[in-house]
């Protein structure tokens, strides 16, 4: 994918940084410019050019989330409504022989579009709609 240049609108803060990459507390989020309706769009850090994360929406896959955020949570997003929330699913490849493309269900990456602030919350029981 290579190096993206840096738009400061599309930069989501991370305060808590990622799951086992609290150092990864700032990434631009965007898509190929050459598609009308990307599914795939990236996060790419702004501290490091290597490190970037394929996302999609659940509903590309036909999943709806139902997540309760805690106080915490909530605070971290400044989210007033917690319906104003975009929720991203990470994708990757799988290296084995197959190349299986593997999404992580588990730990969403909710984004506050409005403030540009994001957090990825763990979730113990998932529930699909």
């Amino acid at each position: 994918m290579g190096t993206h240049n840096l738009n400061a609108d599309n930069i989501i803060k991370f305060p808590n940084g990622l799951i086992g990459l609290s150092e990864q507390t700032q990434l631009q989020l965007f898509h190929e410019t050459t598609q009308d309706e990307p599914v795939v769009h990236w996060l790419q850090s702004t501290a490091d050019a290597d490190f970037s994360m394929s996302v999609i929406s659940p509903s590309t896959l036909g999943m709806e989330y139902e997540i309760e955020f805690t106080d915490d949570d909530l605070k971290s997003l400044q989210l007033d409504n917690p319906a104003d929330a975009l929720v991203l699913l990470v994708v990757y490849k799988q290296t084995d022989d197959n190349n299986n493309i593997k999404v992580v269900t588990t730990a969403p990456i909710i984004i506050n579009a409005e403030k540009n602030l994001g957090l990825q919350k763990s979730l113990e029981e998932t529930v699909f709609h």
